[in-house]
């Protein structure tokens, strides 16, 4: 299955669909006649919401974005509200006070996951990402920063990095002045990646069905995506899960075949060369890593099972996040050309002409990074956060909150909320050039990796990537828009353009200094 078919026809990742709920009611009516007479009133005192139906609760006001369906309501009922979703508790916080009471000052308590059907079929939550605080997840996070994402590892890794840059500049000059830029950023960023994790980039990595079809793994990794944004009905109303009218189910657990077969070469390949070789050398990534903690298997069971979602892990929250934000970015940037023009000549006046932008002239470039912080406001890719859930009844804000509920941070919501930012819809990068709000979960107005100990692992990597990619593609070539530029979402567990970003370039710099680097 080719890349590229994801990219023109993914399936709707429409989050719930209200007349199916609506249509679903009549096999209902008579286990609900009672209670439409008689509601028994909580003995709690719960945040404000809407009134909700029997059975599906308040599915009927969540519509295709979940993100904007709650934004609206929070408009009436406050920053913290709270929503029964079928059977589900849900607690959602809209503002950066709110954020900060369950990011931070709750943040044990909030640090679990809710348990769903997509995350238990593919990753059968043996990862970082959807696993509960304890011993693995511990051991795990300390790895990740230790022999990944920490300081000193990420410079080890910037030369190979500044090649895959110089290689995507190479494949942008040559692209007959047309630029899928969402592909073109995913290869990039998946190289990247795979380098890091598995010491080579493994994207032409194919499984083949016994039915004749085959998947590439940087295919598998984007259905996986896909799929993590998809509404399974099960969730919600249990006795329905039996349905898998989206066929959720169904995928899910075919996707995470595929990528165990694929893993599963991988991990048997770096044991045979472990063999040869002291896993302790300059040589050893992330991957040996994982293979020499599960040797040792201390008081923390770790299997392939484990090493491949975690390895599934670093890919889908390693890709999407980069790719997404430059996207937007330079949407905005071409529906802006004021805005275009003055990063542009920020970066001439910086880097000049003869060069390209290397990570030690971003300290220098205030505005690029302005655009930055202005796009993951108005755009943050995890519109909501990965959802956390209550390990046991709290209070928040004076509300009593019942242990299990499944709990959003509106990071969209807070960053259109007018009492924070002033002109909130507007694209207005100057904000922040005399801000000293930053992206790393301090502060609560702009939480795009969110915050805590559930905060990004990957938020250095994150935001060194988007600068350095965006600065060079922005720095090497004029951009400019082919047709109407469309900022419709795509909902998602990643919020993207609905219609990938496609644009016209020029060179901008001499095009000799790209070519004698060797492309």
């Amino acid at each position: 299955m080719d890349l590229k078919h994801f990219f023109v026809s993914r399936e709707d990742n429409s989050y719930t669909n209200a007349p199916f709920f609506l249509c679903l009611l009549p096999i209902f009516l008579l286990c609900v006649l009672i209670p439409l007479f008689y509601v028994r009133r909580s003995p709690i005192r719960l945040p404000p919401g809407p009134p909700a139906l029997p059975v599906i609760g308040h599915l009927h006001l969540v519509g295709k974005e979940p993100h904007r369906s709650f934004w609206e309501l929070s408009q009436r009922f406050g920053p913290l509200m709270f929503l029964s979703l079928g059977s589900v508790p849900v607690l959602i916080a809209s503002s950066p006070n709110t954020a900060r009471v369950i990011l931070q000052k709750h943040d044990d308590i909030f640090s679990s996951r809710p348990r769903t059907a997509v995350p238990m079929h593919v990753y059968e939550y043996k990862n970082l990402v959807f696993s509960h605080p304890g011993p693995f997840f511990k051991l795990i996070r300390q790895l990740t920063f230790s022999h990944l994402l920490g300081k000193k590892r990420l410079e080890s890794f910037r030369s190979f990095i500044s090649n895959e840059v110089h290689h995507l500049l190479c494949e942008v000059m040559n692209s007959a002045k047309r630029v899928s830029v969402r592909e073109k950023l995913y290869e990039t960023t998946f190289s990247i990646i795979s380098r890091m994790i598995i010491g080579k980039s493994v994207k032409d990595l194919i499984y083949h069905s016994r039915e004749g079809d085959s998947y590439s793994l940087e295919a598998l990794i984007v259905e996986t995506m896909d799929l993590l944004g998809l509404f399974f009905i099960g969730d919600y109303i249990p006795c329905l899960a039996w349905t898998d009218l989206k066929g959720c189910l169904r995928r899910s657990k075919s996707v995470s075949q595929r990528i165990k077969a694929i893993f599963g070469e991988v991990i048997n390949d770096h044991r045979t060369a472990r063999k040869n070789r002291d896993s302790e050398t300059a040589d050893a990534d992330f991957l040996d890593t994982l293979l020499t903690a599960a040797s040792n298997q201390n008081q923390v069971q770790i299997t392939d099972s484990h090493i491949m979602g975690i390895l599934l892990d670093m890919f889908v929250g390693g890709i999407d996040t980069s790719t997404l934000a430059i996207e937007w970015a330079l949407a905005e940037l071409l529906k802006h050309p004021h805005i275009l023009r003055t990063v542009q000549d920020e970066l001439s006046l910086v880097v000049g002409f003869t060069r390209l932008v290397q990570d030690s002239d971003i300290g220098s470039l205030p505005y690029l990074r302005a655009v930055v912080k202005e796009t993951m406001r108005l755009h943050p890719v995890v519109p909501m956060l990965v959802p956390h859930a209550a390990n046991q009844q709290c209070q928040v804000n004076g509300y009593d909150i019942p242990s299990g509920t499944v709990t959003f941070v509106n990071v969209w919501a807070i960053g259109r909320d007018a009492s924070v930012w002033e002109m909130p819809l507007k694209f207005y990068p100057e904000r922040f050039l005399d801000s000293k709000i930053d992206l790393r979960g301090q502060h609560f107005e702009l939480l795009p990796f969110g915050s805590g100990r559930r905060i990004c692992p990957g938020l250095s990597l994150g935001i060194d990537s988007v600068h350095l990619l965006l600065a060079n593609l922005l720095h090497v070539f004029d951009w400019s828009a082919i047709g109407e530029i469309d900022m419709t979402e795509k909902y998602g567990m990643m919020c993207s353009l609905a219609k990938p970003l496609v644009a016209a370039v020029e060179m901008r710099i001499p095009r000799q200094l790209l070519e004698t680097m060797t492309c």
